[in-house]
């Protein structure tokens, strides 16, 4: 089981074929294991949250779980997070160290030639005269290979902390470049937030005030192009600017963020529905102006959004939806700094880099959410949640080693006891597991 989840995250550099989307296979074919062990405390907000995307799905449109561009599109939340689910039922005995030092070189040098290629066809600042002319590697859209590289980044920098290296420097170089070419600005946000955030000593203070700040600007940029005579259940919006990236962002402020903030003053506890963002609404039967039902919908699966994860999450699941998917970024951000710790002090740092690029890729990825629908694009999410899945899943190298202590009658082999332990199951610094 270990093996699909290698395998997914090795296939994650290419969307063109979705392979990388088998991490949650695991899940399928050994359900039964998930019962009866406690897990990290990250686990039940991200469950929680599951469960409402699928009552709210069952509520509004329950066919949608038989279409397949509903996990491609709409509901794409339950590809990109299954892996950590899946993580629960498999086990493994990997250095995760080495394990992600491998594929983060692979990943930038199988995309060398693709980059060697672009820079000969465009030149390495085209993109600013010829904005459609960015780097897209082996990816659909530019923003999913943008923040591909982002999240990429922050593994090369997870993995230089933990061995420094010139050859990691330059594939950090090369990847850096990447990024640059895709001209994704909300991807070079993030990739770019990382550093004074390990340079600063990782503070909680400073995650909380980024998230802050990123709710706020979102809101106060959908107030200000609120238009009251625009019915944005509705309305059409079409675009005037002949350039292509400045009509993209005039299409996220003037009408894609009113629109979902018009979706959350409908229903702001739970919103109009999983998966609702791109679909006409022909009436809203609203209680009390808390929550409310649609009828005469108009179903469609597209790659419509909101380009704003915050946003998005408000209109389709409201309050409750945001606050438990950011409970569970900030479970999982503690989870992985003290995992990191323990792993730098007791393990010999074993498996540091990984809990070092849960912890900062997690940040990349919250700020890269106030301009794209980051938190569910599997492009973006699914590096990060099979790393997770593979942490979950990781176990000691050696069995449990029990001593004889001539000092009296404590238990002789407590020390090698724990050391036996998973990583995911050692109750000291807040990483807890299946027993």
């Amino acid at each position: 089981m270990a093996y699909i989840s290698l395998l997914a995250l090795f296939l994650t550099v290419t969307n063109l074929v979705p392979i990388s989307a088998i991490g949650f296979i695991p899940l399928l074919l050994c359900a039964w294991r998930f019962y009866g062990r406690s897990y990290p405390p990250f686990m039940t907000p991200l469950t929680a949250f599951t469960a409402l995307a699928i009552v709210s799905t069952l509520f509004y449109d329950p066919q949608s779980f038989l279409e397949f561009d509903f996990y491609r599109r709409d509901g794409n939340f339950f590809i990109s997070y299954a892996p950590i689910f899946a993580g629960c039922v498999y086990a493994h005995r990997w250095d995760m160290n080495k394990v992600l030092r491998a594929f983060f070189t692979f990943a930038v040098l199988i995309n060398l030639p693709m980059y060697a290629y672009y820079i000969i066809e465009n030149g390495l600042l085209s993109i600013f005269t010829h904005p459609d002319d960015s780097f897209g590697s082996y990816f659909i859209a530019r923003n999913a290979a943008g923040g591909f590289f982002a999240m990429l980044f922050c593994l090369g920098v997870a993995c230089y902390l933990q061995k420094r290296s010139r050859l990691l420097i330059a594939l950090l170089a090369l990847n850096a470049l990447m990024l640059f070419s895709t001209y994704s600005r909300g991807s070079l946000l993030g990739a770019a937030i990382v550093l004074p955030y390990l340079y600063f000593g990782r503070k909680r203070w400073m995650l909380g005030s980024a998230i802050g700040v990123m709710l706020v600007a979102s809101f106060a940029v959908a107030i200000y192009h609120t238009d009251p005579t625009v019915d944005y259940m509705g309305y059409t919006f079409s675009i005037h600017n002949q350039d292509a990236k400045l009509a993209n962002l005039n299409i996220r402020y003037e009408w894609l963020w009113p629109r979902a903030l018009a979706y959350f003053e409908q229903s702001p506890i739970v919103g109009l529905g999983f998966g609702s963002f791109d679909d006409h609404i022909g009436s809203i039967a609203s209680y009390f102006h808390l929550f409310a039902v649609p009828s005469d919908v108009v179903i469609e699966h597209s790659d419509s959004h909101a380009h704003n994860s915050y946003l998005n999450i408000l209109a389709e699941l409201g309050v409750v939806g945001l606050a438990l998917m950011l409970a569970f970024y900030w479970k999982l951000i503690e989870w992985s700094k003290q995992g990191a710790a323990f792993a730098a002090l007791v393990e010999g740092g074993r498996h540091f880099a990984a809990f070092r690029f849960v912890e900062i890729s997690s940040v990349c990825l919250l700020v890269m959410s106030a301009t794209e629908h980051r938190l569910v694009t599997p492009s973006n999410v699914l590096i990060l949640t099979l790393v997770i899945s593979m942490l979950i899943a990781a176990r000691p190298l050696g069995a449990p080693v029990f001593r004889s202590d001539p000092r009296g009658p404590r238990k002789a082999g407590a020390v090698g006891q724990r050391a036996s332990q998973p990583l995911s199951q050692r109750p000291t610094h807040g990483v807890t597991s299946a027993r």
